[in-house]
């Protein structure tokens, strides 16, 4: 394997390891800091979305 491909497996192996994390909208990052603030931000968002009544995928709305 060379190229992508390798590249690819060898982020697959390291987020496996906890060594890169990604988040919902597949940032990824090695730095638990950056990983931390961008679950913080997806959480906000979401908290937002909820305040407005609006729904995700996969729920039924009342």
């Amino acid at each position: 394997m060379t190229g992508p491909e390798q590249s690819r497996r060898q982020q697959e192996e390291a987020l496996e390891r906890g060594e890169i994390y990604q988040d919902a909208e597949g940032r990824r990052t090695d730095e638990p800091r950056a990983g931390a603030g961008h679950a913080r931000s997806e959480a906000d968002r979401n908290a937002e979305h909820l305040r407005r009544g609006e729904v995700g995928p996969g729920v039924p709305e009342q």
